[in-house]
Parts: structure tokens; sequence; C-alpha cells
């Protein structure tokens, strides 16, 4: 007996979100790959790090709005970056009871040294399909993507 099943209708918007969420899987774990294979530390971990050195008395939640990760998910890496010797906690000059995350000289010399597996990774998945053009065009609807949602002008009322 063979069962008969509706066909599904996807949107278009749909079909953009199944394809969004597939390249950017494909992207990470080609990256992924790369920063292990040279540098022994996953993804996630050098990714937390580049936010941290990056902000100015980085803590726990900058790293949950900056990654969209669960307050659980960033303590753990926070953790594990720790751990390894590439992020201390520091005092915070602002508020004593929530120490800021600081990468190490370790860890600012694995940001330096993993930068080129990341570009070579890139380079290989992004810059060699598309064009300057192409990837301005989608850094700019990425960034669009990822701000915070301001109303559109046909949608206002009155």
């Amino acid at each position: 007996m063979t069962a008969h099943f509706p066909a599904v209708v996807r949107s278009e918007a749909q079909e953009t979100f199944s394809r969004l969420v597939r390249a950017q899987t494909k992207l990470w774990n080609v990256v992924d790959a790369h920063v292990r294979a040279g540098h022994g530390v996953p993804l996630t971990q050098l990714t937390a790090l580049q936010v941290i050195a990056s902000a100015d008395a980085c803590k726990v939640d900058d790293l949950v709005s900056t990654l969209q990760v669960t307050v659980g998910g960033a303590s753990k890496v926070v953790d594990r970056l720790e751990a390894a010797g590439l992020v201390a906690r520091v005092a915070n000059d602002r508020d004593r009871r929530s120490p800021v995350l600081a990468p190490t000289s370790q860890g600012r010399d694995l940001l330096d040294a993993a930068a080129p597996a990341i570009d070579e990774a890139l380079g290989a998945e992004l810059v060699a399909r598309l064009s300057n053009a192409d990837l301005s065009s989608l850094n700019r609807i990425l960034e669009r993507l990822v701000a915070p949602a301001e109303p559109r002008p046909e949608d206002a009322c009155c």
C-alpha cells in the first residue's frame, strides 16, 4: 500500500531560509575543518575568542547577543577558552561583581595564526564563487537580517 501525501508548497521565503541554512552549515563545516586541522580548536571557540578580542570589556552577555547563543552555551565556551589559557576573566573597573573577558597573549597569538586558515577556506568557498559585488551585496543583506527589526515605511499606519 502506497501512502499519498499532499504536495508541499514552499514559499519563496522558506526556500531562501532553507538555502541560507544549508549555505551557512556548509561554510561553517569547511572553516571549522581548516581551523581544527591547523590549530586544534573548534570554530565555536575561535569565533567566541574573536568577539572577546574585538569588544571592550566583553561579558558573557555580549557573547550571547553577538553570537545569538544561549547563556549556557556562551558560558561553556568561555570556560573552555579559559581552561585552554586563551581567555582570562579580569576585574571589571565599572562593576566589581561582574568580571570581563580578555584574550590572553596565547589567545591573541591563536587569532593571528588562524586568520590565514580562515581566509584560505573562505577564499575557496566564497571568493572563488562570488564576485566582489556579489560579496558586498550579500554582506549588506546579511547585515540587515541580523540587525534589530525596524518597521518598513509601507507598514506605517495612519
